[in-house]
């Protein structure tokens, strides 16, 4: 929740973007992504972490079911990012931007 307020806050009010939820409820399983955001024009995940481990399976089929080629995570880890092959979407790279959580203020700069 934490993260949801600092976004809204570095946001200027000319360029307040709303944030949404997202949840895939298919039968015993369920996803999740933390926020969904608008970020030059294209859909943004940003998934947040109290620790520094997780496999990121939601996110990871957030964008797999989207298209979606970029996304942030933001956790306790140092800055960092994460680049995959999706076999399962032509071969689409997809990217994840580590941000820790002590500099949430770095992603509007």
């Amino acid at each position: 929740m934490v993260l949801g307020w600092e976004l809204t806050k570095y946001n200027t009010p000319r360029n307040r973007d709303d944030l949404f939820y997202w949840e895939n409820i298919v039968e015993g399983t369920q996803s999740e992504v933390d926020y969904v955001t608008c970020r030059d024009s294209k859909v943004l995940p940003i998934e947040c972490k109290a620790g520094t481990s997780g496999k990121m399976k939601s996110l990871r089929l957030f964008m797999h079911n989207k298209h979606i080629s970029k996304a942030l995570r933001c956790s306790l880890e140092n800055f960092g990012q994460i680049e995959y092959v999706d076999k399962q979407d032509g071969d689409a790279v997809r990217q994840v931007t580590i941000n820790p959580l002590y500099a949430i203020s770095n992603l509007f700069k």
